[in-house]
């Protein structure tokens, strides 16, 4: 894609599945050379009857589009049968009303990435013993990871998350900034998938039982 599509800021990295499950009118995302668009801001939400050009582009709402583009980000055209230079993929030619740029070149639709690894870890909760296996970016941080765990327990940054079961000092604490492979979990495409320990750390002055909650850990 174009230099002046680089976010400035650092790079949200999405898995393909996330991008398969937002195809519909109310949440709309594509990918385009690796870039994931959000494009549900092209749709009108209170039209029963979008353009055709806008159901076409819904059509392919959650799919890759990098066929329709060349290398360098711009559309693919072809020669009608008139002699008339057309693109292949018509919604090209959408824009969004709120900027005035094509989609497909206006960076505040532009929220991330495809990831460039996708890798599996096994999360083992040192309280309960519990197994939950997550597929994560390779980008991603290990603060960024815990953010993806709150679904499966919401008090997932209360835990102290280590590589190690065997070793108590902070020596075996991740770093939060960094990603699992700078923090010496390397990927490895055979399973079964490295295994992450979190501890749960009950806040300074409390006493007792912690307060596990009830969702799946």
């Amino acid at each position: 894609m174009p230099s002046e599509l680089r976010l400035q800021q650092r790079e949200t990295f999405y898995l393909r599945d996330e991008v398969v499950v937002n195809n519909k009118l109310n949440r709309a995302w594509v990918v385009v050379h690796g870039n994931v668009f959000d494009i549900t801001p092209l749709f009108d939400q209170n039209s029963n009857s979008p353009k055709k050009i806008h159901q076409l582009l819904l059509a392919f709402a959650g799919k890759d589009l990098s066929s329709q583009f060349n290398e360098n980000g711009r559309p693919a055209y072809r020669i009608s049968k008139d002699g008339v230079r057309v693109p292949m993929f018509p919604p090209v030619m959408i824009r969004n009303k709120s900027t005035g740029h094509y989609w497909w070149n206006d960076r505040s639709l532009m929220i991330g990435r495809i990831t460039a690894q996708q890798r599996k870890i096994r999360v083992i909760n040192n309280l309960t013993f519990q197994i939950q296996e997550i597929t994560v970016c390779e980008e991603d941080t290990v603060a960024d990871i815990q953010e993806c765990f709150l679904c499966f327990n919401q008090d997932a940054k209360k835990y102290t998350w280590r590589s190690n079961i065997d070793r108590g000092d902070e020596a075996a604490d991740l770093r939060l900034d960094k990603t699992l492979t700078e923090n010496g979990i390397v990927y490895d495409r055979y399973p079964p998938a490295p295994i992450v320990w979190i501890f749960y750390q009950i806040p300074l002055g409390c006493s007792g039982e912690s307060t596990e909650n009830g969702s799946k850990q």
